[in-house]
């Protein structure tokens, strides 16, 4: 939403805890999992369909070009969708780095398939980003290029300088500094303290 330039009020909600599922409920989040937006009386609870809610007052958020928008949102299906290994393994974590993960063969499978998207698209269109401009795909492989940081994968190639500026960008930096002011501890993505 703030790529698209469209106002809005976040609701923060303490995740990972007893009532957490109810209060997203609450809030109309059907399934009591986040993120959820309201407007007025619509109420979206998946990542996907914001994006598509959001794409019919913003074409900004997929490529322009009909077959470019095609794979972009087939390419952010298998990251919602899929990279359950990965996501097991590797919670987010912002905050933190060098943490241990076992990496299965699953876990390897989906680091490498990230790579593989990553490379193929870098090389393919131009541009700094994966579809030449900015767009949904990338904000979705934000919170996987911060469990590569986090977990210590090492990317190579095209595909480390391409973590590197979803990291830097503006987006991702306030992001992760917020994340940084965050009072909430959630152990189990903390390890033991």
């Amino acid at each position: 939403m703030k790529f698209c330039g469209m106002p809005f009020e976040e609701k923060i909600i303490n995740l990972y805890t007893d009532t957490s599922r109810q209060e997203v409920r609450a809030w109309g989040g059907e399934t009591g999992l986040v993120p959820v937006l309201i407007d007025g009386d619509t109420k979206i609870w998946d990542t996907l369909a914001i994006a598509e809610y959001l794409y019919e007052q913003f074409p900004v958020i997929w490529p322009g070009n009909k077959v470019l928008r095609a794979k972009a949102r087939s390419i952010c299906g298998e990251i919602h969708s899929g990279l359950n290994a990965l996501r097991n393994a590797m919670p987010v974590n912002t905050r933190a780095r060098n943490r241990p993960a076992v990496i299965t063969l699953d876990v390897a499978e989906d680091i490498r398939r990230v790579q593989q998207i990553w490379e193929s698209c870098l090389a393919q269109n131009s541009g700094e980003w994966l579809f030449g401009e900015f767009s949904a795909v990338d904000i979705f492989f934000a919170p996987v290029a911060t469990r590569f940081q986090t977990y210590g994968v090492n990317i190579e190639g095209p595909e480390s300088g391409y973590q590197k500026k979803i990291l830097a960008h503006p987006l991702a930096q306030e992001w992760l500094e917020e994340g940084k002011k965050d009072p909430a501890f959630i152990r189990k993505f903390e390890g033991r303290q």
